[in-house]
């Protein structure tokens, strides 16, 4: 069960509501809590939807072509689909699709609305929407990039009434997720965030930023996810939100466990951070081999990780350092390197992925060249998991065994630390040692994964 309803389709819903607030009947059949074919029939045949539309990942995206037979078995009104996994693939999407009619790519505000306008009008050519993927006969049509909104704090907050808010485990713990900005400026061979988002950096301003916390704060949330790609690119900004929230005298907490940049922190920013709110940073390290860290394009330096991970224990903050395993040109050696630098890390816990070469990005011409799938091309993005043990590729130089015993010691290593900063160091290490069997480690995450699992994790947990 996720933490808390989705945003995208949250922003959607308010930016449809804002711009055509009397022209159209939304509903939301919220998935992330309900998977119900027979509810979700009959939500369907209640509504009698003239358009459905379904959000994508590639992650777990065996889950959408689920939904999209589920969804055309029930009505044969048009599906459109949207979300990161189209942005990243493409016309491909429809092709593996042929039960789906339409896609929007990149940020899909301005192009739903403008698509739903030409519905209106009973249109039966739609080349001049941008952003839109669409059937014209046999043969599909991928219309020009639409222009990447600029003005972000022109859009409403994302509304969430069309979700059972009280059923997620954000109610309980009064947190609710925010995005101040959207975009990132950086190179990074294996993000496929600039696919969707661009490679700019649109930040909203702090007034706005307070306006959107002050509302849910109102409303009783006092626990914030921060959710940007670069939160603290531009350090006067951060600052002016930090600053903003303690005029307010608001008392909240906020996390950052989306990452930031190391090379994007001072340590008077972070004692900002520190007096605002922040109980928890993120990262990104993504190696410890600094020849793969310039490979990959990350532009930052070894020594700037150990530097912003003493600066925020200082300032008394909980962090977290991510890693991923697979990169270019990686060899056994050189990921070794990311466990060995991992393990001496004075930070909380360390998270470790596997990497995944999301079509678009350089390092999936990188490994379609130089590596060897071990599943299809055509079908790995149905099946992936980032936190999979199980590879996608392997090379030469670091084969998939090699990778499985890497990635179990970085498994390892996070669970411990983790453990230790949820549950306090002696239950945590006990839970750490007894989930050490397999069989009672899937049995604990299949009982967390349920509502009454996860809140008795949250009431154990120290880390509020």
């Amino acid at each position: 069960m996720p933490g808390h309803p989705h945003v995208g389709i949250a922003s959607l819903v308010s930016y449809i509501l804002k711009k055509a607030p009397n022209e159209y009947e939304l509903t939301v059949f919220d998935e992330g809590l309900e998977s119900d074919t027979r509810k979700l029939t009959k939500k369907i045949k209640e509504f009698k939807p003239t358009l459905i539309g379904i959000t994508t990942f590639s992650y777990c995206y065996v889950n959408v072509l689920d939904t999209i037979d589920r969804v055309y078995k029930a009505t044969k009104a048009p599906i459109v689909l949207g979300g990161a996994h189209v942005s990243a693939v493409r016309g491909q999407v429809l092709k593996e699709n042929p039960k789906v009619k339409y896609a929007i790519k990149s940020e899909g505000e301005e192009t739903f609305l403008e698509f739903l306008s030409a519905l209106d009008e009973e249109k039966k050519d739609f080349s001049e929407i941008k952003g839109l993927l669409w059937r014209k006969g046999k043969r599909i049509v991928e219309n020009a990039d639409r222009p990447l909104i600029d003005k972000v704090d022109s859009l409403p907050f994302p509304k969430f009434e069309f979700f059972d808010l009280k059923q997620y485990p954000c109610y309980e713990t009064k947190g609710m997720p925010i995005l101040t900005s959207r975009g990132c400026p950086y190179g990074c061979n294996y993000c496929s965030v600039k696919l969707s988002m661009g490679r700019g950096f649109r930040p909203r301003s702090p007034k706005n930023v307070l306006a959107e916390l002050t509302y849910w704060y109102k409303k009783g949330y006092t626990s914030f996810d921060i959710n940007d790609d670069c939160f603290t690119l531009d350090l006067d900004r951060a600052e002016n939100i930090c600053d903003l929230i303690i005029q307010s005298k608001m008392k909240i907490n906020l996390q950052l466990y989306n990452g930031i940049r190391v090379d994007r922190v001072t340590p008077r920013l972070l004692r900002r951070l520190k007096k605002a709110g922040v109980v928890f940073i993120a990262y990104g390290c993504e190696t410890g081999n600094q020849e793969t860290l310039n490979t990959i394009k990350k532009s930052i330096k070894l020594d700037q990780v150990i530097r912003a991970v003493n600066w925020t224990n200082k300032a008394g903050i909980k962090n977290a350092v991510n890693f991923i395993i697979g990169h270019e040109g990686e060899t056994y050696d050189r990921a070794m390197d990311s466990v060995r630098f991992a393990e001496k890390l004075p930070t909380n816990f360390v998270n470790f992925y596997n990497l995944v070469p999301y079509p678009g990005t350089a390092v999936f011409e990188w490994a379609k060249k130089n590596a060897h799938f071990l599943v299809p091309q055509e079908t790995f993005l149905r099946e992936i998991s980032y936190r999979d043990n199980s590879p996608i590729f392997e090379t030469d130089e670091f084969t998939k065994e090699q990778r499985e015993r890497v990635m179990k010691m970085g498994f390892n290593l996070y669970e411990k630390k983790l453990l230790k900063l949820r549950l306090g160091n002696t239950l945590g290490s006990i839970g750490y040692l007894v989930t050490r069997s397999k069989t009672i480690h899937d049995l604990c995450l299949k009982f967390i994964s349920t509502r009454t699992g996860w809140r008795t994790f949250v009431r154990l947990s120290n880390h509020k």
